[in-house]
This record gives C-alpha cells, sequence and structure tokens, in this order.
C-alpha cells in the first residue's frame, strides 16, 4: 500500500510540474517574459507560490525547460530527416532550426535573447553534439576545408543562425525565416568550401 502512495504522490508532481509549465507558456505568449510573475503563473496553474519554489528556482528556469525541448525534436525528428549526406544534412540541420522557431513564434525567440543562460552555450547538450558530427562528416567529405578546426566551423554557423533569429525576432516574424536560413547557412558554408 505505501508504494502506491509513493506512486500517487509522483504523479501528483509530475501533473503538478506540468501544470506550472504549461501555464507559464500560456501567459508568456499572451502577455511577454517581463509582464508575467510568479504569482501570476501559479494563479493560472492553481497552485501555490511555494508549489512553484518546490519545482523551479525562478522564472527563468521554466523558459529553459521550455528550449530544453529543441534537443528533443533533434534527437526525435531532425535525427530521422538526415540522409547521411554532410553537406545536405548541414542545410536540413539549420532548415529545421528555423522551423522549430517558426513554429514556437518569434515571441519565443526574443524571450532566448532575453534570457542568458548556461544552458545555452553547454557544448554538451544533443543539438550542439549533433552538429559537431555534422561539420566532421562534412570536412572528412571534402565539403570543408581539413585546415578548419570543427569547433571554429560549428560556432561560426551558430553565430550566423542565431544572428538570423535575433534579426527574424526583431522584425517580429514579418519575413521567412525558413528560406532565409536557407540561404545564410549556404553561404556561411562556402567560407570553409
Amino acid at each position: 500500500m505505501a508504494k502506491k502512495l509513493v506512486t500517487d504522490r509522483a504523479l501528483r508532481a509530475i501533473k503538478t510540474k506540468k501544470k506550472l509549465f504549461h501555464s507559464a507558456a500560456k501567459l508568456i505568449d499572451k502577455h511577454g517574459y517581463n509582464n508575467v510573475t510568479i504569482e501570476d503563473i501559479c494563479k493560472k496553474a492553481g497552485v501555490s507560490v511555494g508549489a512553484f519554489y518546490h519545482y523551479y528556482n525562478s522564472k527563468t528556469d521554466i523558459i529553459v525547460e521550455f528550449f530544453k525541448q529543441i534537443d528533443y525534436y533533434y534527437e526525435d525528428t531532425v535525427e530521422a530527416e538526415l540522409r547521411g549526406e554532410p553537406s545536405s544534412d548541414i542545410d536540413i540541420f539549420f532548415r529545421q532550426y528555423a522551423k522549430f522557431h517558426v513554429d514556437k513564434g518569434y515571441e519565443h525567440t526574443s524571450m532566448i535573447i532575453k534570457i542568458q543562460g548556461d544552458f545555452f552555450l553547454d557544448r554538451n547538450r544533443y543539438m550542439i553534439v549533433r552538429l559537431f558530427k555534422l561539420v566532421d562528416d562534412a570536412k572528412d567529405a571534402g565539403v570543408f576545408k581539413k585546415g578548419y578546426d570543427t569547433e571554429l566551423i560549428a560556432d561560426f554557423l551558430l553565430i550566423v543562425a542565431r544572428g538570423l533569429l535575433f534579426d527574424w525576432s526583431l522584425a517580429h516574424g514579418e519575413y521567412g525565416l525558413v528560406a532565409k536560413m536557407d540561404a545564410y547557412i549556404k553561404l556561411a558554408k562556402q567560407s570553409f568550401a
């Protein structure tokens, strides 16, 4: 019987954390990150502020968790689209990066820019590790000159992509991010050909 109580408690905890997460996402979508308080999130979720702090240290932690979804997206969705063709796989990688952000909306991209967390620079994230592998494969296939360091190429491509996301966010999503991402990444790759 005690085991069932622990299981029920664990399930309630998961449910509460999800409620907080989804309530925060809805409120931030509607009102913007800076206009939503922890109290607002708790009220919408129907939980106490103390419960919030049991699961999260700050409002930023919720946003970081939200953006961890991009790694799951790469692992579950993008990985299946990669063809083993180094040059086109890099194009697919960044096209999917753009599509992910288009699907989430420019407001979410704006939040990334406003929130500076170590998560976004973590080189052990699935998405970053996968990009390094794609760049290594492209070097082996002769797409990039071997004299260039993998880290330099990957960083350059990421900076181009993040810069474009920043610009798209400033433009309130008013242009086609996916098409522009394709064009910019192709130009960036040519720098190392």
